[in-house]
């Protein structure tokens, strides 16, 4: 039995985008662990710069997400390739979830990035067809989330756990149908000026799931290392 196979152009702006949240990411969670070991001193929660930063991050992620569905599955859905993805996904994120859970157990990750990629990746196939609907409904979903703060389904409060990285199914799915949406008008197809950043930041969105894993326990290691060494 031959397995599936998908052959899809890499296109620059798709893989720019993609290593630009990598970098946000990394960046992010080196002022998060640093902050964590009293290096920093940053309100998360409150600062004009660092309250929204993480929520550009996710939502980059997510436009990727809705963006690549329509690339890959736009002839025809491989649901051998939605299943296979999801399982991989999935896997992490539970993963995720057990780590976190036994290492923090008041603020650990129940429905973090990872976890909400991969929902979205798979619901995001049922709309593909029909690009400009999901640019209006996932447009919906983001701007209705701001008159219905913290979020539009507060599962965070019914547990009663305050998650490290909790990025709900609703609205965030906005995000991936609007990315839909934007592949649907080609600005995956965008030019892109090719020099050695932009290449650079493309090979990290090339590699960006196995960065995503990595990054933050070696990123936390060292600031914990630091910890030891200067505390």
């Amino acid at each position: 039995m031959k397995k599936d196979k998908v052959a899809v152009s890499r296109f620059h702006v798709l893989d720019f985008l993609r290593g630009l949240a990598i970098v946000q990411m990394v960046i992010f969670h080196a002022a998060f662990d640093l902050t964590i070991f009293k290096f920093l001193h940053i309100n998360f929660q409150d600062d004009p710069f660092w309250y929204p930063f993480p929520r550009v991050i996710v939502f980059n992620f997510l436009i990727c997400v809705g963006m690549s569905l329509r690339l890959v599955h736009l002839e025809k859905i491989n649901w051998s390739l939605v299943r296979s993805r999801f399982a991989l996904l999935g896997s992490i994120a539970l993963g995720i979830t057990i780590v976190t859970y036994f290492a923090f157990p008041k603020n650990y990750i129940f429905f973090g990035t990872i976890h909400a990629i991969a929902l979205c990746s798979l619901f995001g196939v049922f709309f593909l067809r029909f690009p400009k609907s999901s640019g209006i409904v996932g447009a919906l979903m983001l701007a209705l989330n701001i008159y219905f703060q913290p979020t539009i389904i507060p599962i965070s409060k019914w547990l009663g756990v305050v998650s490290m990285d909790y990025i709900p199914f609703i609205p965030w799915f906005g995000a991936t149908l609007v990315g839909i949406y934007l592949h649907s008008i080609g600005v995956h197809k965008l030019a892109l000026t090719q020099n050695r950043l932009t290449r650079f930041i493309q090979k990290m969105g090339k590699k960006s799931l196995i960065i995503y894993v990595l990054h933050q326990p070696v990123l936390f290691s060292l600031s914990y290392l630091l910890n030891k060494v200067f505390h």
